[in-house]
């Protein structure tokens, strides 16, 4: 083992100590947009504030219908069109450094003032403002903005706060007042935690809503937008959902919705001391999913949908997307004698508005038939945290019981656990069975917004993708010139999904390369690689990544953004589009391959087979703009598949080609996969200026993917586990192995001492097994001058011959140090 200088190692525990975001070129980041949002078919001047927005060149949105020109250094001109429908819109700054990760604009169909430059923090001091309008805020620590409408009695005035949908750190809370300082409603989370109330006005007159802060906490960065409205708005609809292509009547509930006319029927809620109107429209869905204008979560990566807008509402609503018929929601179903039938593979959407309201549903099935189970609550933006029960024929019995999805595929940037149950069951006999739907956060309270899906389908394969940025800080995707750029493609698999996915760029621009990576079987995050030609030119723009996967539909990744970091349980957001830009010079390039031919000197070159058992020997290269600049270079595994465990190796300064190794266990699936390698060290930058203007900065660069084909293992190696761990300079030991024949090979095998490059002060006489043998013993001799310490994957490496052809590899890491 070589040891590094100390001066080097004192640069190189600076280098490992740099975090991920220090380790990269600049990243620009959009704290905030102010005001956050604007009236279609009108202009606004926003203030940009963030950091790293070096020569900022415009703001870039997910809609055309939303254009931008920069007024001054950080302000700009909005531009919305006339063809934007309301909702929520991503925009990105894009700078020197590249693009931003995005934030929050919100287009609207009323007047929008900004907020009150005089006092207001009293009801008293109350600033006077129109009815349907949206007032532009913040609210710094302690402070309280309140504002003044008039109104008739019998009114029915929305107000309501959007916050935390507009990626702001306020955690608002809303009252209204009326002119002698009486506390009328207050709200403190209606919408997740943004609050709204539903106020009918209880005499001609003038009345005072009050912003403020849950903790009184506050800063430029506790935004919102204040809506005072008398005008439609949809809070949620059933059914939720509608089969592709078809068009079905739906029932909106929500406020101000039909105004006198007769097919508005209230319904009762205690919420607010208000109720809900409901309409019933006729609604045509896609055929495919589309972009849904609105705040989504990460949890509804699942959820296939479209956006509804109904005429003159300032917010769209989330229909969800079936290829199965919908069954509408019955009433009186609550118990296992009324329980409604229904033959699958089908959709139900209902609605659990009782404290303690059960659904019962009948289904037919056959013995051994395998049904997939599925509720959608939270991933609607349902209040209600779903349970669901199979029954036996009696409906006494429970046979299985589906609850929460505990698992976090995506960590802090991209959670993805959340309350809706899902599951797969096989029928044990042939008969009748009973599917219960429960709330299992009900209460004694009733709430109409309970609404839920519940899917009965065949267990057809079927995934989700996601775009999910490898920090845990804003970020988007930049691509230096002559260097790469990585970000996490996660798969979300459902109704017993397990085999390959392969996951492709389409639409890159030119001079930009990715090639295609693959998810091996169960594996669910894969590294994808953008590499720039040093000659590329700048460009800013969507792409779309795709997932193909044999017997199941392809996809179109999500977008995802991390909103702010240090959040323990994470806040990330999905957007619009996935964007890319190709942006400044990278100063080093990395280059990997794990399917380089290995010298044998029995056999000559070796097409390496990867197998469970065997081990992967990654040939890396550093080209550095710089060749003059020297430093140690950490390398490290990126998207390593779980079973595989990681590793990380040293290169000295000067040194820059090296190799990495990996075991494949031989538990290990079969397959193909994909993962990277990583390396940390220091250059020079920026790059193309004088060597007077440049610093040695961290950098932190991602190779080319490297994908491999894990194929059945013919035999598996082992070494004795009493075997000896240290050798002395010219001592000669016996190390017993096996190297087991398994999958029907009978072929000879060759194994001897090996590792990734010269095998260094040491000396393995080779073993050949044939017939039946499967154990013996391997010399290793110690030379007088052997380095001390140990050689970083030395293993016996055995080949499996056929035909008097090596076919097969297979090895195990001899662990040997080597001492005084």
């Amino acid at each position: 083992m070589h040891r590094l200088p100390r001066a080097a190692t004192a640069l190189f525990i600076a280098i490992i100590s740099t975090s991920p975001t220090d380790a990269q070129l600049p990243e620009p980041v959009i704290n905030r947009v102010l005001p956050a949002g604007g009236q279609r078919g009108t202009h606004v001047d926003v203030v940009i504030v963030g950091s790293n927005l070096t020569r900022l060149k415009t703001l870039r949105a997910s809609h055309p219908g939303i254009t931008a020109e920069v007024v001054e250094k950080n302000r700009v001109r909005v531009n919305i069109g006339n063809d934007v429908l309301p909702g929520s819109y991503d925009l990105q700054t894009v700078c020197e450094n590249g693009v931003s990760s995005p934030r929050t604009f919100v287009v609207g169909n009323r007047t929008e003032i900004g907020e009150s430059t005089t006092a207001n923090d009293d009801v008293m001091s109350a600033v006077d403002v129109p009815l349907n309008v949206v007032v532009n805020g913040s609210i710094e620590p302690g402070d309280r903005d309140c504002f003044r409408f008039t109104a008739k009695k019998g009114r029915r005035v929305l107000v309501e706060c959007a916050a935390e949908r507009i990626d702001s750190h306020l955690r608002a809370v809303l009252e209204v007042f009326d002119e002698r300082g009486r506390r009328l409603a207050v709200n403190r989370g209606y919408w997740g935690i943004d609050p709204l109330i539903d106020f009918r006005v209880p005499h001609d007159g003038r009345f005072v809503v009050r912003v403020s802060d849950l903790i009184f906490s506050g800063s430029a960065d506790h935004f919102y937008r204040l809506s005072i409205n008398t005008q439609p708005r949809v809070a949620f609809a059933i059914p939720a959902v509608i089969q592709r292509g078809r068009t079905a009547q739906v029932t909106l509930f929500g406020w101000n919705l039909g105004g006198e006319s007769k097919t508005t029927t209230p319904m009762d809620d205690t919420l607010n001391g208000g109720s809900f109107e409901r309409i019933s429209v006729d609604i045509s869905a896609p055929l495919q999913p589309s972009a849904v204008p609105l705040r989504l979560r990460p949890t509804q990566v699942s959820v296939d949908g479209f956006a509804y807008h109904h005429p003159g509402s300032s917010e769209p609503i989330l229909i969800g997307l079936t290829e199965v018929p919908v069954v509408g929601d019955a009433t009186g179903n609550h118990t296992a004698t009324s329980a409604t039938p229904i033959e699958f593979p089908c959709e139900l959407s209902g609605q659990l508005a009782g404290g303690d309201e059960q659904d019962w549903f009948r289904i037919e099935a056959k013995r051994g038939e395998v049904l997939w189970i599925e509720g959608f609550g939270e991933r609607i933006g349902s209040p209600l945290d779903l349970e669901i029960s199979v029954m036996d024929q009696a409906g006494q019995q429970e046979l299985v019981r589906f609850t929460d999805e505990i698992r976090n595929l995506g960590g802090r940037r991209f959670p993805t656990n959340h309350a809706d149950p899902a599951g797969r069951w096989v029928a044990p006999r042939d008969g009748s069975y009973f599917i219960v739907v429960r709330n299992a956060t009900s209460g004694l309270k009733a709430d109409p917004r309970r609404v839920y899906r519940l899917s009965v389908l065949r267990e057809i394969p079927i995934f989700h993708l996601a775009v999910v940025p490898r920090t845990d800080s804003p970020q988007g995707i930049n691509v230096p010139r002559g260097g790469r750029t990585a970000v996490d493609v996660l798969a979300v698999r459902r109704r017993g999904m397990t085999g390959e996915i392969q996951v492709r760029a389409k639409n890159l621009p030119p001079g930009v390369t990715c090639p295609s990576v693959w998810l091996g079987a169960n594996i669910e995050r894969v590294p994808l690689v953008f590499t720039s030609d040093r000659d590329a030119k700048d460009f800013v723009g969507p792409i779309q990544i795709e997932g193909i996967a044999p017997n199941a539909e392809h996809r179109i990744a999500s977008g995802t953004t991390v909103v702010h970091g240090g959040r323990p349980q994470g806040w990330s957001r999905l957007t619009d589009e996935v964007s890319l830009a190709v942006s400044g010079d990278a100063p080093i390039r990395l280059l990997a391959n794990g399917n380089e031919p290995r010298d044998h000197h029995l056999f000559g070159k070796l097409t390496v087979r990867h197998s469970p058992g065997s081990i992967v020997d990654v040939a890396v290269q550093l080209d550095r703009v710089d060749a003059n600049h020297q430093a140690p270079v950490k390398l490290g595994g990126v998207g390593m598949p779980a079973s595989v465990r990681n590793q990380t190796v040293t290169l000295p300064p000067g040194r820059e080609q090296g190799t990495i190794s990996f075991y494949l266990p031989p538990t290990m699936a079969v397959g193909r996969f994909t993962f990277a390698v990583e390396a940390q060290t220091t250059a020079p930058w920026p790059v193309g200026v004088a060597v007077a203007r440049q610093k040695p900065r961290s950098f932190t660069a991602v190779s080319n993917p490297v994908t491999i084909d894990v194929q059945p293992a013919a035999f598996v190696v082992e070494i004795d586990r009493d075997a000896p761990r240290r050798i002395r300079r010219g001592e000669t030991l016996q190390i017993k192995y096996t190297a087991k024949r398994i999958n029907g090979f009978i072929g000879k095998m060759h194994t001897e001492l090996y590792a990734a490059g010269p095998v260094i002060g040491l000396r393995g006489r080779g073993v050949t097994f044939v017939g039946q043998t499967e154990s013996g013993n391997i010399q290793i001799i110690a030379n007088e001058d052997a380095p001390l310490g140990r050689q970083s994957f030395l293993r016996f490496y055995a080949v499996g011959v056929v035909e008097d052809q090596a076919v097969y590899h297979g090895s195990a890491v001899l662990n040997l140090e080597i001492v005084e």
